[in-house]
């Protein structure tokens, strides 16, 4: 449970990778299904332009997915502070449960 954080940071960032790599592809593709459709109907005369799709939204929304993601990341980097301490804690613990002098001259 303690991971859940990093986790879901992780999917974020996931997601908003996926969400621009799917409207690249579909940017590149729709042109070219537009010519297809073009050249079997036949009918009026085929400008790229008219088969560009506006994908701003979708890409503000993967930004502020990645974004997100990245913060929460970041934030979440106080756990290994965390577990550094828990760690010390359980050494000192370990050490006075044992009587383990650390600070005896060496030979």
């Amino acid at each position: 449970m303690k991971h859940i954080h990093i986790i879901f940071s992780l999917l974020f960032i996931m997601l908003g990778i996926v969400i621009i790599t799917i409207s690249k592809m579909i940017e590149e593709v729709i042109p070219k299904l537009g010519y297809a459709a073009f050249q079997s109907a036949a009918a009026g005369s085929y400008t790229p332009s008219d088969y560009q799709v506006n994908f701003a939204l979708n890409y503000w929304i993967a930004a502020i997915c990645i974004l997100g993601g990245v913060i929460c990341l970041i934030s979440t980097m106080n756990v290994v502070r965390n577990y550094i301490h828990e760690m010390n804690i359980r050494n000192r613990a370990f050490d006075e449960t044992h009587n383990y002098d650390d600070t005896r001259e060496l030979k």
